[in-house]
């Protein structure tokens, strides 16, 4: 039997980004000034990479609406370090949207590397939290004590909430 794996939040949403990062430059996708996605104006304050960072972590931990990813993400010690420039959910949901058909075309890119299964962010995936534990208390197994909330808990916990991104 696999001995589970343990992880810290920072150590899945670094693990994530950096996935993230890897296809895009795999599918010639370019960040400029921010954005993944050429459009008018400047540079993002917050850049398209982490709200689909932002976004996939919403899928993979459960969350069943905004609302909660939100309250969530402005409360968690670890995702204000990580996100110190954060949207508000409004706009948040906007930039999503926005980079929805981005969404699909790295779906299709995990798809061929993982020859045509699932994709690994897909909304069939279990995420066993109950493995995750936070770096500061060290490498015990513990009820993913870092997860956000009862309600996230009931609403699906250990498997990624559907299409919300």
């Amino acid at each position: 039997m696999q001995k589970p794996v343990h992880l810290s939040l920072e150590d899945v949403v670094v693990a994530t980004y950096a996935a993230l990062d890897d296809a895009l430059r795999e599918v010639g996708i370019p960040c400029r000034a921010g954005k993944l996605i050429p459009r008018r104006g400047g540079a993002c304050a917050v850049d398209d990479r982490e709200i689909l960072c932002l976004a996939l972590l919403q899928e993979l931990l459960g969350f069943a609406s905004d609302h909660e990813f939100q309250l969530w993400l402005h409360q968690d010690p670890t995702m204000r370090n990580l996100f110190p420039r954060q949207l508000c959910r409004q706009n948040f949901a906007d930039r999503r949207a926005l980079l929805r058909p981005l969404l699909e075309r790295l779906s299709g890119f995990f798809c061929d590397q993982v020859e045509g299964g699932p994709p690994p962010f897909s909304s069939s995936t279990p995420i066993p939290w109950t493995s995750v534990v936070r770096s500061a208390k060290g490498t015990r197994s513990v009820s993913g004590d870092w997860w956000p909330s009862d309600a996230a808990r009931r609403s699906g916990a250990g498997i990624a909430a559907s299409g919300s991104i």
